[in-house]
């Protein structure tokens, strides 16, 4: 039966929300992912594009929820367009290997040991090249026309099917030189080498005399052909000596051809500077060049304890991306986790501002305004007459109120109030405790670094030439922003500088209250211009401002779009 090679990855589609990842939109997420599959074909996999925050593990270990998984990019790896291709065991004899090559049709095949560790590739000419061995048989080497042959009794025995009458250390792996005994004793003896006794192998027929010459001489293999018998009394000699002797039914010419087919296959390999070897991880797009100037169409896969993973084909690189996107809570490729350029964006579910490129392909596009992307999966669940479990109903409930500000935010719709009252009955929990639970878990300004907390929940936008960022922390103590003013600005600075921003805006919420406070550098064209008063240390006061979506994004666009005008 022929042995298939077939592709490990079936078809997957990632569902993932903007960079620096919160609540809503791994809540989101998460929930859709359970509705697609019910629906869908393949597998759909919710990933977390960034480090799962604080809160956010809060609400998935209260609801025992398991969060997405963390993922940097989605670039697609070698490991995801790997095939599985069937390896040969290198303690085998190459006569095997033979049997397996033709057996699967491919040009070359891995070669693992036992545990299953990479050894390298076996191919049809390096088998020509190992056999063949042209220009080192003049010494009797271990070419076709040479007498040296590489293996063990045990491993000759099965490649001639031969039977065992006399053996010893049948598993040894040695240097065989190889006599055919078509002659007579004395002849015989004066061919023979006088002092390598231990590493001949000779080939006798149906002559007693011959036989008993070669096991008086104390050498190490007998074979004898044409299943002819073998006197007792050359077998009790054979023993005594400790010579092995094997009866194959097999003729001399036969067995001397099938000889040179007894070597472990790990000793017929080819250099390893031949073999391009890719781990699993390495990004397509880093090594197809690579890949493409391989000489051969089979190229292993080894991960990073030598163990084989696979192979990589050279035609699947002319494929489609083996899975594709999903986004949630946003539709800009800017905010998408890096690589989803590459692959095929096939459904958006968002309640923000539309950003996003044209599609080649007509898309599944759901948005509406409201105040959180949970709210519209949620609506997803009561259009479908899908069933919620009280797990996913809580933390889409979280990620409503999270978003939303307990249903404080301007951002906030009846259809946000509605999707609360219901996912309320549904999980058993109430909207108000949730959302002090949340409060309760440490704040960001209190715990975390400067970095952390500018780039926890941060947001990049383009308008024409004009790049800025904004970052919005939730905070139940303002008075730890005036505190950390310095450090905080510090970093902003930082980030303007590196990334080549022209404005990035730090955005302090106090829920509870109903109003935040901005701290803002970059381009004095854009500070300079914002509607709110300055306080004497820098600050912006935003009284009634809860909203980065709807209240300080839109003030900075008009301030962007009206300098790029002048």
């Amino acid at each position: 039966m022929k042995k298939q090679i077939k592709r490990i990855s079936g078809p997957r589609t990632f569902i993932s929300g903007h960079r620096n990842p919160d609540i809503d939109s791994l809540a989101a997420a998460t929930a859709l992912a359970v509705l697609r599959q019910r629906h869908g074909q393949g597998e759909f996999i919710p990933i977390c594009p960034g480090v799962l925050p604080d809160r956010a593990k809060y609400l998935f270990d209260r609801f025992h929820i398991t969060p997405p998984v963390s993922r940097n990019d989605v670039y697609v790896q070698v490991g995801d367009m790997m095939t599985d291709v069937p390896a040969i065991d290198g303690g085998i004899s190459l006569f095997a290997a033979v049997g397996e090559l033709r057996e699967t049709r491919l040009p070359r095949m891995p070669v693992t040991d036992q545990t299953g560790k990479y050894l390298g590739m076996l191919s049809a000419m390096a088998l020509l090249e190992n056999l063949l061995n042209i220009g080192n048989d003049a010494d009797g080497g271990s070419g076709l026309t040479g007498r040296r042959v590489f293996s063990s009794a045990a491993m000759i025995k099965q490649v001639l099917d031969a039977e065992e009458l006399t053996g010893s250390d049948m598993l040894k792996e040695q240097d065989f030189e190889v006599y055919v005994a078509a002659m007579s004793g004395d002849t015989l003896e004066q061919h023979l080498p006088d002092d390598r006794s231990e590493v001949l192998a000779v080939i006798v027929g149906d002559r007693p005399d011959v036989q008993m010459r070669v096991v008086e001489r104390h050498i190490r293999l007998l074979i004898v052909t044409g299943n002819c018998p073998v006197k007792p009394w050359v077998l009790r000699q054979a023993q005594e000596n400790k010579v092995t002797i094997l009866v194959t039914p097999l003729d001399s010419a036969a067995a001397c051809r099938r000889l040179k087919f007894s070597m472990p296959v790990h000793c017929a390999l080819c250099p390893d500077d031949a073999v391009s070897v890719f781990s699993p991880r390495d990004r397509v797009r880093d090594v197809r060049k690579k890949i493409m100037e391989c000489q051969d169409d089979v190229i292993p896969v080894v991960d990073n304890r030598g163990k084989l993973s696979g192979a990589i084909l050279k035609q699947v690189l002319h494929e489609t991306p083996p899975y594709r996107m999903i986004l949630v809570d946003h539709n800009e490729i800017d905010q998408s986790p890096p690589g989803t350029e590459e692959i095929p964006v096939v459904e958006v579910v968002d309640h923000h501002r539309i950003g996003m490129l044209p599609t080649a392909t007509p898309i599944r596009f759901t948005g509406d305004v409201v105040g959180s992307t949970c709210t519209l999966v949620a609506m997803m669940y009561r259009s479908a007459g899908e069933r919620l479990s009280p797990e996913l109903a809580g933390i889409l409930l979280g990620g409503i109120i999270s978003d939303t500000l307990n249903l404080k935010s301007p951002t906030t719709a009846d259809m946000d109030l509605r999707m609360c009252e219901w996912l309320e009955k549904v999980s058993g929990v109430s909207g108000a405790e949730l959302m002090q639970e949340l409060l309760h878990i440490d704040s960001p300004l209190a715990v975390k670094p400067a970095a952390e907390v500018i780039n926890g929940d941060r947001k990049d936008y383009t308008d024409g030439k004009i790049r800025f960022a904004l970052s919005q922390v939730e905070e139940s103590n303002l008075e730890l922003l005036h505190q950390r003013y310095g450090e905080l600005a510090g970093e902003l600075r930082k980030c303007v500088e590196t990334e080549k921003l022209d404005f990035f805006g730090l955005l302090v919420t106090d829920a509870v209250r109903g109003n935040s406070e901005l701290l803002a550098v970059g381009d004095a064209g854009i500070t300079s211009n914002l509607p709110w008063q300055r306080h004497p240390d820098g600050l912006f006061d935003l009284p009634g401002v809860l909203s980065r979506k709807k209240q300080l994004l839109p003030q900075v666009l008009s301030i962007t779009a009206s300098l790029q005008q002048k």
